[in-house]
């Protein structure tokens, strides 16, 4: 599928947001994900596609897409403008399920920098299904300027605990921290779910976090991938028994007791 850069704009030092009307529209859960590529460079055929986390799919079918450069392929979407055209495969994976079954008393989301990315819809999401519950976010980042989302997160939570690992904002520490703080003082008083998006090394430490209470933990993963459908082979990640899943295919977002993180540090 195609669609047209409706903007491309640096919101936060090395952080930008991508929103792109396809000529098609398309619909999704929180956690899925779209690969994309220019369409010039699809052409040519010189660049792979690269997934990036649908971060919002607004009333009218525009796709909005959160993304940091750090290499080439991001420092050559960066230079796109309202000129350009873009090719796209997907939704792919499944995503967070939020169906109003949950019994929890509390829900939780952690999210590492980037990862924050598809987790504001699900924040509203959860809000709308349990507009009783509270629903407290712990984001964090290495400073202040990875801290996204800040104000759309406060509109749907009841709370959002900041972590900064040089103290330039929240408190000073690892996401990790806060949320394993919060969980000492109150993890025998109440029956929470957790939903997270980060780096590996983040996931695995909340897993140790969490792995003695009785909480059910959904995580979703960042993996490279060159397709999304598994063809590749690529973004594999070790089941808990043995064997693996493809983060593409059978993720991104899996439960936390499905899969095995001990590695990931």
């Amino acid at each position: 599928m195609r669609a047209r850069v409706f903007s491309n704009q640096c919101i936060k030092g090395s952080y930008y947001k991508l929103i792109i009307r396809p000529y098609q529209k398309i619909t999704s859960i929180p956690g899925q994900f779209i690969m994309l590529r220019p369409a010039e460079a699809a052409e040519s055929g010189i660049f792979l596609p690269r997934p990036f986390s649908i971060h919002n799919l607004s009333e009218n079918g525009n796709i909005e897409i959160l993304y940091k450069v750090v290499g080439k392929g991001t420092g050559f979407f960066c230079r796109l403008d309202n000129k350009s055209e873009i090719v796209f495969l997907g939704p792919f994976g499944n995503g967070f399920q939020i169906n109003g079954n949950v019994t929890s008393d509390e829900f939780l989301i952690a999210a590492g920098g980037i990862g924050v990315a598809p987790l504001v819809n699900l924040a509203g999401l959860i809000r709308d299904f349990y507009p009783g519950k509270p629903v407290k976010v712990f984001l964090g980042g290495r400073a202040e300027t990875d801290l996204l989302c800040v104000d759309e997160l406060n509109e749907y939570a009841s709370e959002v605990i900041i972590t900064t690992q040089d103290g330039s904002k929240g408190v000073t520490g690892y996401v990790t921290d806060g949320l394993e703080q919060y969980l000492q003082k109150n993890a025998s008083e109440k029956k929470y779910s957790l939903y997270a998006c980060g780096p590996n090394p983040m996931l695995s430490r909340i897993s140790d976090i969490v792995g003695h209470l009785n909480i059910d933990t959904y995580f979703s993963l960042e993996a490279t991938m060159a397709c999304g459908m598994g063809l590749c082979m690529g973004g594999a990640i070790r089941k808990k028994g043995g064997g693996y899943y493809l983060v593409c295919k059978d993720g991104p977002v899996f439960k936390g007791d499905e899969i095995d993180l001990s590695d990931e540090t």
